[in-house]
């Protein structure tokens, strides 16, 4: 009777084992699975915004145009850039905390070109009576922002490209741990 109790007792305990295993591998590859949507969310999101900021930086023909539709679409990016960050983030810290600063950092720059953007745009644009002096506020507003700007963005390209090829060691990591259902 108590090597039928015995049995009984090691059986119940591998099967909670057995339980035990399958979740943490299942989070696992959920935790990889969110990592590699965010991130790859990140990359994009952040790179379209540099792209978009850029361009409205280099156009002279922005200042007698209407800048609030580039502003109105940075700004929805960088709404979707803010959950992208947060959800990548967790998953950076566990792994790589110097990438993760980094991570941060890059973000934090994605920020300050935007805002760097914006008061170049506000300088520059033209309106009322002096419309015709557009050229006039370009250069002025590229001597009191838009050159910094210019440098931001520089800088934000290049953490850019640094990080996503840091990155592509924990990618391929994560994309082990999701198997082929990822693809």
């Amino acid at each position: 009777m108590d090597i039928i109790i015995l049995i009984y007792r090691m059986g119940k305990g591998l099967i909670r084992f057995a339980m035990l295993t399958w979740l943490a591998e299942w989070r696992e590859k959920r935790q990889a699975q969110s990592f590699l949507k965010n991130i790859f969310a990140w990359y994009e999101t952040s790179k379209g915004v540099s792209d978009l900021l850029g361009d409205a930086l280099y156009d002279q023909k922005i200042c007698t145009s209407e800048i609030g539709l580039v502003l109105d679409k940075t700004d929805r990016q960088l709404f979707a850039l803010a959950g992208y960050i947060s959800d990548a983030r967790g998953s950076l810290r566990r792994w790589d905390l110097d990438l993760a600063q980094r991570f941060d950092r890059a973000s934090s720059n994605i920020y300050r070109l935007r805002n760097m953007t914006v008061r170049f745009l506000i300088r520059c644009h033209a309106s009322g009576p002096f419309a015709d002096q557009g050229q006039i506020y370009y250069y002025q507003a590229l001597e009191a922002t838009g050159f910094k700007a210019r440098q931001i963005r520089t800088e934000v390209e290049q953490e850019l490209k640094s990080i996503w090829l840091e990155l592509q060691g924990w990618i391929i990591q994560a994309e082990k741990v999701v198997g082929e259902s990822w693809a």
